[in-house]
């Protein structure tokens, strides 16, 4: 075991002291105490060091595709296919003064989880309730929608979207909500 002293492995993991004892105590790094001092072994924190950064790697923010679009096909016969794209757009409310966004046509933005929907009858009724909802994103608290089981952050992120679609909660929409919110401030 080519051995490193707590201090040099903490430099290496760029992570404390204190994290890499506690690291050498539940085993996540092959450790050996040696004088009362942990020694770490080199090529096992050198793997850790790799799974940190993978997982970082998994977890980088995922750029939304503002231009993405769903094709509905007619509903009654003589009808033509109508296609969406979320639409964005910027304003001040009245009422609040709140810079506000709104976000229609969200739905092509969860398609995977549409595409989860495997009878297509089903896909496109869950397509029609979407097309109908609307992303509300503002920069100050509404006391109106404070604990509104639609809304998050006293508000600040809400939705028109009531459920009734299995593979969609009100959660996932909040989520893309904040999730648009980051984008769209950069």
């Amino acid at each position: 075991m080519a051995a490193i002293t707590t201090t040099e492995a903490a430099t290496q993991a760029d992570v404390t002291v204190a994290t890499i004892r506690t690291w050498a105590r539940r085993g996540v790094v092959t450790a050996a105490k040696q004088a009362g001092r942990w020694a770490i072994d080199s090529i096992s924190l050198a793997r850790r060091i790799a799974i940190g950064a993978r997982r970082a790697r998994k977890q980088a923010p995922v750029t939304l595709d503002l231009t993405a679009s769903i094709t509905l096909p007619p509903a009654y016969k003589g009808d033509t296919s109508e296609t969406y794209t979320p639409i964005v757009k910027r304003r001040i409310d009245k009422r609040t003064g709140a810079n506000m966004i709104t976000v229609r046509n969200w739905f092509p933005l969860v398609a995977d989880k549409l595409a989860g929907i495997p009878d297509e009858g089903t896909r496109i009724h869950c397509m029609n309730i979407l097309k109908t909802t609307v992303i509300v994103i503002t920069d100050t608290p509404d006391p109106e929608w404070a604990g509104d089981p639609q809304a998050r952050e006293d508000g600040q992120l809400r939705t028109s979207y009531r459920g009734g679609v299995p593979q969609v909660t009100i959660a996932d929409v909040l989520d893309l909500a904040a999730q648009l919110r980051t984008q769209l401030a950069s």
